[in-house]
């Protein structure tokens, strides 16, 4: 841009031309005039080729400060402006284009945009900076971005951010920097329908000493949520067994589900209507079939307990007890056959379903008589107390 200088610099003296220049704005800012209408002009004289570029750094400074003073709307209003009008000058305006689009960041997230807010910070010149941000901060930014993204449902790009992310964090020698890592990796997973990874990482940070308590607990229920939801079959049930060995879940509304789904018991309409409510909202989404996440997750665990119970069963019959179409109930059979989640044969002439069930090594039939030793302790511990320590104590428990 250029020009002779304008007329609101007064003074030769750069000092001179700056105070000159900040009054002038200052007077246009008090004015009872809207503000919109002289700003473009002013931003225009002071980025003219005849007017030094630390003067004009200067004056920008100000103009921001007073901005930022504005109320929330009229604040992003005017740095967006100031955006545009600077995006062709990042080279020489980089200080003041990051603080602009940390700011309008800031105000986004607290209007829960987080879209527009995640885009605003992501404006900003990590890699090819003048400033050579140190690795530490370039992948928290990334981090933040991440994050923004996730809680505005969008997984392509958060995962753009975190992929960027991990190739940093291998050299941090931060331990929150790692956890924040770990925290948007899991909840990648989770939107990206991993739900038994997602479940898994979740569990690992609830034991994270770095974090508060009631942090750790939102991690441990998560954690139990996504389980719950995850595919059903053996992986799922090892983690379904370790948590609820853990004595915190005991005090979250969804441990009757936890405790049912890890028992292997059929889960009931009533059961799964109490459960959704605790869902979160990328996980109620429809699939393909027409079928929520967890219609489908609590099919497949019916369909495993079904397989416990029964030697074979027509399949109009699992349909029925599965409240599904024929059909469906044979292609999921047929999915988790093929999976290797269940082992069976489908007989399509006779439509007989034949489960062939595994013998249990002798640890796993501890296991399971342990768990129910330990159910059986929690519910006399529940409803008489005293006998039950009493007890425990003789026994030297």
């Amino acid at each position: 841009m250029t020009g002779k200088q304008p007329f609101l610099f007064s003074g030769t003296l750069p000092d001179e031309q700056i105070k000159s220049c900040c009054d002038y704005f200052d007077s246009l800012f008090n004015a009872s005039d809207p503000l919109f209408t002289k700003i473009n002009s002013f931003i225009e004289s002071i980025l003219i080729d005849s007017v030094s570029v630390g003067v004009s750094r200067k004056v920008l400074t100000h103009v921001i400060t007073r901005v930022k003073t504005l109320p929330n709307d009229a604040c992003l209003e005017y740095c967006g402006i100031l955006a545009e009008a600077l995006k062709l000058r990042l080279m020489s305006f980089e200080d003041q284009i990051t603080e602009l689009n940390q700011h309008m960041a800031d105000l986004y997230e607290a209007k829960k945009d987080f879209g527009k807010a995640a885009s605003n910070l992501s404006a900003i010149p990590l890699e090819n900076s003048q400033k050579n941000y140190s690795k530490a901060f370039t992948t928290q930014m990334y981090l933040k971005i991440a994050h923004l993204y996730l809680e505005g449902r969008d997984s392509n790009q958060a995962e753009i951010f975190i992929n960027r992310a991990s190739l940093l964090i291998t050299s941090s020698t931060e331990p929150d920097l790692q956890v924040k890592y770990k925290l948007c990796y899991a909840k990648l997973l989770d939107f990206r329908k991993k739900f038994l990874e997602a479940a898994r990482r979740y569990q690992e940070l609830s034991l994270e000493p770095r974090l508060s308590v009631p942090e750790q607990n939102e991690l441990l229920r998560h954690s139990i949520l996504c389980a719950i939801i995850a595919p059903a079959g053996v992986h799922r049930s090892r983690l379904l067994s370790s948590l609820i060995k853990d004595e915190r879940s005991q005090h979250f509304i969804i441990h009757g589900m936890l405790r049912n789904t890890q028992l292997g018991h059929l889960i009931t309409l009533e059961q799964v209507h109490l459960f959704e409510k605790e869902l979160e909202g990328h996980q109620q989404e429809k699939l393909s079939n027409g079928m929520s996440i967890l219609e489908v997750a609590v099919m497949e665990h019916n369909l495993l307990a079904i397989s416990n119970i029964y030697k074979s069963i027509k399949i109009g019959n699992l349909a029925q007890l599965l409240r599904v179409p024929a059909l469906q109930a044979e292609t999921v059979v047929g999915k988790m056959i093929a999976e290797q989640r269940i082992t069976g044969s489908i007989d399509q002439i006779d439509q007989i379903i034949t489960f062939h069930v595994k013998t249990k090594p002798w640890d796993e039939h501890i296991d399971v008589v342990c768990n129910k030793v330990n159910h059986v302790i929690d519910l006399l511990n529940q409803f008489e107390p005293d006998f039950t320590k009493e007890r425990l104590q003789h026994y030297g428990c």
